[in-house]
């Protein structure tokens, strides 16, 4: 993609934290390519997370083809990105070509799509949050979630006082340190203990299905 762009990572743009993808430009639809960092899927006008993003990740590689839904993401860490026009990509790339990486990358995100719904019926609050925290640092994003509690509650669709207990939770078991609109690792095998291991997929639809 890089090349048939004529662009290098060198023209990449920087994220903050928090910061959303943009889905269009001038009204004309772009696809936001990671280069560095981590983000959270989200649909456009929502919150909740739809799964992780992480570099070389695509985000609203749909509007390439067209017909999908709009994606946008929110940045969980500072990043780099490249934004491109999903014109440009549907008339410069060989068709076979796009049709592989759409179907990659929806793979990817019925994926994480599909984790995130079996974390939501299966953990608990303090479990979620250690799981996205370890997400994040799995994902080489590192060691911080720079991210406010009310930011947090809101992609795990749950009440910030919730998310509020759960770092006190995961403070307490030596996990984490909590900063002002950041959480820190203090202990990832701690915090992978603190994750705990979800129900098994039969009993996780069993229970999705009533």
């Amino acid at each position: 993609m890089l090349a048939v762009q004529g662009l290098d990572e060198g023209d990449a743009f920087l994220a903050s934290a928090g910061a959303l993808t943009a889905p269009t430009r001038d009204g004309e639809p772009q696809v936001t390519l990671i280069i560095e960092g981590v983000a959270a899927r989200l649909g456009v006008g929502e919150t909740v997370s739809r799964g992780q993003a992480a570099s070389g990740d695509l985000i609203n590689f749909d509007a390439v083809l067209g017909g999908g839904e709009t994606e946008t993401a929110q940045w969980l860490t500072a990043g780099r990105f490249l934004s491109v026009p999903a014109r440009r990509l549907a008339q410069r790339i060989d068709q076979a070509v796009l049709v592989e990486t759409s179907l990659s990358d929806l793979r990817s995100r019925n994926a994480g799509l599909r984790r995130e719904v079996l974390r939501h019926a299966a953990l608990t609050v303090s479990q979620r949050l250690a799981a996205l925290i370890l997400d994040v640092h799995d994902l080489d994003g590192g060691d911080a979630l720079p991210l406010r509690q009310s930011d947090l509650a809101a992609l795990m669709s749950v009440r910030r006082a919730s998310v509020s207990t759960a770092c006190t939770e995961l403070h307490a078991a030596g996990a984490i340190r909590l900063r002002r609109a950041a959480i820190h690792i203090a202990d990832v095998d701690a915090l992978r203990v603190a994750a705990g291991t979800p129900h098994s997929t039969v009993t996780d639809l069993a229970r999705l299905r009533g």
